[in-house]
């Protein structure tokens, strides 16, 4: 008798709480959407926090949360791939400018200034996160700026040159998303 007033509530309530759900949904999109809109580069933001699977249920702080993870994944990409251009090129002050960088990314940018600005987000303290992001931008404008000329060359390939473009993107995005959540 239990199992028939159980599953005579779940039929009458389902409707209901599948429609709560979509509007969970549509309301998880839109704050997405608006927080990704508020950067230069709204399409990598949002690209960015779709792949991940913890975006359907983000609030705002999650989403800058999501961000800062596309970022630390970044930052492990470029070591690899600048640990790999300075393994195979016989430029000395390439192979320096990657090793340098390398180990910036890894360490700290990826290590320290990254996670920091997680820790930060958990802990609500929204400016120093956004400090913590801006540390490891800082970083990475100067690999950027030490690699440019490579990277206009055939030295490099498009591949590291669309990650460090990226990096850029989403820093930006994070600082952007990271200023609404305590404006």
């Amino acid at each position: 008798m239990a199992r028939v007033i159980v599953l005579l509530l779940l039929l009458v309530f389902s409707p209901s709480f599948i429609q709560q759900a979509k509007n969970l949904a549509v309301a998880d999109n839109q704050l997405i959407q608006t927080l990704c809109h508020n950067s230069e580069t709204p399409e990598t933001c949002m690209r960015c926090v779709y792949s991940s699977k913890n975006s359907e249920k983000a609030d705002s702080v999650g989403i800058a949360t999501i961000i800062v993870n596309c970022l630390s994944d970044l930052a492990k990409t470029l070591v690899g791939n600048l640990t790999q251009v300075a393994s195979s090129t016989t430029d000395k002050k390439l192979k320096t400018f990657c090793q340098n960088c390398a180990k910036d990314y890894d360490y700290q940018i990826g290590k320290k200034d990254l996670i920091s600005a997680k820790q930060d987000l958990e802990n609500h303290k929204y400016d120093n996160a956004e400090s913590s992001v801006v540390e490891a931008l800082i970083l990475h404008h100067t690999c950027r700026k030490n690699l440019e000329p490579y990277i206009r060359s055939s030295l490099f390939s498009t591949e590291v040159a669309y990650y460090i473009r990226v990096y850029d993107e989403l820093s930006e995005a994070a600082c952007r998303v990271i200023e609404k959540i305590y404006v």
